[in-house]
């Protein structure tokens, strides 16, 4: 009986708690009027602060009940006191415990992250239904700049919009920032400043007349304000769609490119710098595709020709170049953080490359990697360009540039008495001459000859006559750090001669197959795994060649650290041009093992491995 006495009393008090935070019915106090002793507030992002105010007769009381109903208490916007705030919101009030008619109300940010300052009243309705309206008090964000409440691009001012675009502040950055999510060739917008206490706003130097201005966001603005005597100094950018530079090819009547071998010729290309690089306003140029198993994918790679020598985002001018289509590599980036690494060593030339989004005929494809294409260039290949005369002498003996390249589909090709597939890439196939091809074929022959020979090793005699060993190292290095088996097919595979010089390995070319990744080469895990590649497996017999590599791996690796601040840059660059890319093209191999991973998943993934492989090489080769 005692237990159902203790049960009943435990639901009344909680009935009675439970009736207590019911809306309280207004007695015949009156309530006259409202008021808030401080008058300034604010915010941080998804932060909250407390407004203090005060009613008279304190003995009136009213509904300050907040619930998805609806409330009796409210903020109204000054001016327009029908509207509420949208940046923030009235999400609590409660009666002081200590004093009558003194109450708190909790304000909230709601998460935009927009810059705000706005005057607001507290509202509360009287039994009667009319409004009484406390002073105004100011709630700004925590971002927000004294003289300068708002920026915009409004869509009916600007039709090309499909909406309004704020912009935010970073007092740190002291900038202004928006962002377009399509892409616009056009971003000359008129602007719109809400301004409080400005003398003197400026754009670029010119005066903003009646608080609009037209401005050219191909590259940032500069605004200047006087605020109380004193000149501040923003930054003012707009981004737009992925944030990197967008090329444009237009093809004669918008034909499509099918071919590998049939350039597309009287083809027009435009570059949208984005602000980062100089703009190209319609130069002529052709193109073709490209690739070997790339070529087969659905997201095809190109080659691009100019009609004149072009200088492309910073990158020195040239003819010749590449855009290739990562389509197998989820992480974007392999090619990229495998050349950073190349660009550490000691190689002559590592291609250039920086990214774009494609446009083809007005369709977008995706991102794409713009490279410089491996050509014989005094900017790129920097050997002696030979001529069809040079058939005797000194002359025969350089330049050239080799492919080893399993493949076999190159019109000078031939397989080596060791069954290496040699081709010469330059001189071109037009004016490489019988003799020059034999002359490089008896000099590779020679080559083989020494480094399989039983006095190999030997300094004057052996292979250090004919190859300069250090770029071997430093080019099997990056192989060994990427996990590249390319070397061991072989394919990709570079050599230079130069005239009166030895043979010098290099570039480095084509890593978005199976590197960074043990899905292809599961035994690198942990140890090298490319030492018995092509001439390597000899020359790795030779202990000399062994504390060469260990004294170039001491000299690199301090450099090759550096990869990862690397691969944190290139993660922020393109992640929304990941996620465009990808919403364009799924992967339909499962080459290196990252193919289902998110963004974050597959870059972490990278970075991971790529840390593996400098402790796995640093094991085997530090002193």
């Amino acid at each position: 009986m005692l237990r159902l006495r203790y049960i009943v009393a435990t639901l009344l008090l909680l009935f009675v708690a439970c009736t207590k935070e019911e809306p309280t019915a207004p007695t015949s106090a009156t309530l006259r009027s409202i008021e808030c002793p401080n008058r300034s507030y604010t915010l941080d992002a998804l932060g909250t602060t407390e407004i203090p105010f005060r009613v008279e007769d304190s003995k009136a009381l009213f509904n300050y009940a907040i619930s998805s109903i609806g409330f009796e208490v409210q903020l109204r916007l000054e001016g327009e006191v029908t509207q509420s705030p949208t940046e923030f919101e009235l999400v609590r009030v409660v009666a002081d415990d200590k004093e009558q008619g003194l109450y708190r109300a909790t304000i909230a940010d709601n998460g935009s992250s927009a810059m705000y300052s706005q005057r607001v009243h507290i509202a509360i309705k009287r039994e009667s239904g009319e409004l009484v309206l406390s002073n105004a008090v100011r709630v700004a964000s925590s971002n927000y700049v004294s003289g300068i409440n708002s920026i915009a691009i409004e869509k009916r001012s600007n039709p090309s919009l499909k909406k309004d675009i704020l912009f935010d502040y970073n007092p740190k950055a002291q900038s202004y920032t928006a962002h377009i999510d399509e892409y616009i060739a056009d971003r000359r917008f008129k602007v719109r400043f809400a301004t409080d206490g400005i003398d003197n706003l400026k754009v670029d130097g010119v005066a903003v007349e009646n608080n609009e201005a037209v401005i050219d966001f191909k590259h940032d603005a500069t605004l200047t304000a006087d605020i109380a005597g004193t000149t501040y100094e923003y930054s003012l950018h707009l981004g737009c769609f992925t944030g990197l530079p967008v090329l444009s090819i237009e093809t004669p009547g918008g034909q499509g490119v099918w071919s590998k071998d049939v350039w597309v010729e009287g083809s027009t290309l435009w570059l949208d710098g984005m602000g980062r690089f100089d703009n190209i306003e319609g130069v002529e140029m052709a193109i073709r595709g490209r690739g070997n198993s790339t070529w087969g994918y659905e997201k095809k790679p190109y080659a691009i020709k100019f009609t004149e020598k072009q200088k492309v985002m910073g990158m020195p001018k040239h003819k010749r170049w590449v855009l290739l289509a990562n389509y197998m590599d989820r992480t974007l980036i392999r090619n990229r953080v495998a050349f950073f690494l190349a660009k550490q060593t000691s190689l002559a030339w590592t291609p250039r490359t920086e990214f774009v989004e494609l446009f083809l005929n007005g369709q977008h494809l995706g991102q794409y990697l713009l490279s410089e294409q491996v050509r014989v260039d005094n900017d790129r290949i920097a050997i002696t360009e030979m001529t069809p005369s040079d058939n005797s002498g000194d002359a025969i003996t350089g330049g050239y540039l080799l492919e080893l390249d399993f493949h076999f589909d190159n019109q000078w090709q031939w397989w080596s008495d060791h069954g290496t597939p040699f081709a010469v890439k330059f001189p071109d196939e037009e004016d490489l001459t019988s003799e020059q091809l034999n002359w490089i074929k008896s000099h590779i022959a020679e080559a083989e000859s020494a480094i399989y020979g039983s006095n190999f090793a030997n300094a004057t005699s052996g292979y250090a006559k004919y190859i300069d060993a250090q770029s071997f190292i430093d080019y099997w290095l990056i192989y060994e750090l990427c996990v590249n088996h390319e070397l061991g097919n072989p394919g990709s595979v570079y050599l230079t001669k130069d005239r009166g010089g030895k043979l010098v390995a290099g570039p480095v070319w084509d890593f978005d197959w199976g590197t960074f990744s043990y899905n292809a080469s599961p035994h690198a895990k942990g140890k090298l795994f490319i030492t018995w590649a092509w001439w390597y497996n000899r020359l790795f017999e030779d202990p000399a060649f062994w504390d060469l590599a260990s004294e170039r791996w001491a000299v690199l690796k301090p450099k090759f650290m550096a990869v990862f601040d690397f691969i944190e840059q290139e993660r922020e660059y393109i992640e929304r041009s990941w996620s465009k890319n990808f919403s364009m093209w799924g992967i339909s191999t499962d080459i290196n093992g990252d193919e289902r991973l998110s963004f974050d998943e597959a870059i972490d993934r990278l970075t991971e491995i790529t840390r593996e492989r400098i402790e796995a090489v640093d094991k085997a080769l530090k002193y």
